[in-house]
This record gives C-alpha cells, structure tokens and sequence, in this order.
C-alpha cells in the first residue's frame, strides 16, 4: 500500500495512508461533491435511471463547451473492458436529446455561461478510476467519441483526505 508523505510549513510531516474508497457509491459521491476534480463540468445528475438506456451511467454533466459527458466511475483498476459499457451510455445520449435537456431543466442553479445546443452537440466520454490498464488506452484511441482517462486516489489522515 503506497503512503503520501505531507509536510506542511508549521508542523511536522505527516504519514498519510492509502484510503481506498469503501464502495463505487462513495467514491462516485466523492467525486459528484467535489466539483474543482472536473472544474469543466456542471455535473447535473447521479445514477441515471429509466429510458431505454442499457445500465445506469454514473453521472452525467455538460462541459463549458456545451458537450454532453458520460462520466463513468470504477472503484478498482479498470482495463478495456469498460468501453463498450461506456460506448452504450454515449451511444443512448447521442440519440436522446430531449432526456438529456430534461436533465438539465430539472437541474437547480445551471450556469449562465453554458450553452448547448440540443440540435447538434458532441458527447464526451470520462472515465475515473485508482487506476487505468494500457489496454483501455489503446481501446479509447480506435473510437470517435473525445474521451478522459483520469485516475484518483485517496490518502487521509483522520477525517482530512486528499485525493490526488
């Protein structure tokens, strides 16, 4: 287990631990409450349920570019086989414009700054992991969807946390 060392300028250095989330639930709600991680995207809704979806996509949001994003959480390291998971929900809000604008009416407090246009908008793909398998590279960059790999991992020290 990998320890994170913290020195902090008053005090002593402190030996945070490897605290891996206890669940994807908690580690999707981590991230869903803690909006600078995807400072781009006004996350609009958790665990997406109903529709003639196959699966529940973990988040949806829209970035400041207007883009309809997947975002796609797993609580352990994640290879290839994630794609086509990820490729149903993007193909599901590509052809589903009216849900997705439901989603964002019913959100409160939408930002100003966002526009979308329901007509015609790009999907964007995100998918956050501990930790990402090569393989789920060389996947991502054979399909035409713009995706994110990004990787978080949790240290803490009693109740602080830092998530890297």
């Amino acid at each position: 287990m990998a320890n994170l060392f913290w020195r902090q300028k008053s005090k002593k250095t402190l030996n945070l631990l490897s605290t891996p989330f206890a669940s994807e639930e908690d580690f999707e709600k981590a991230i869903f409450e803690t909006k600078e991680i995807l400072e781009d995207i006004f996350l609009i809704k958790r665990q997406l349920r109903g529709g003639k979806k196959a699966g529940i996509p973990d988040i949806i949001g829209i970035d400041n570019d207007g883009n309809v994003c997947i975002v796609e959480m797993k609580n352990v390291a994640t290879d290839a086989s994630v794609i086509p998971q990820v490729l149903a929900y993007a193909f599901w809000a590509q052809e589903n414009p009216d849900s997705i604008k439901n989603l964002w009416l019913e959100a409160p407090e939408q930002p100003e700054d966002i526009v979308v246009n329901w007509d015609k908008y790009e999907v964007r793909i995100i998918i956050i992991a501990p930790a990402i398998e090569p393989s789920t590279l060389e996947l991502v960059n054979t399909i035409n969807y713009p995706v994110d790999l990004i990787e978080i991992k949790r240290w803490g020290d009693g109740p602080h946390q830092f998530l890297l």
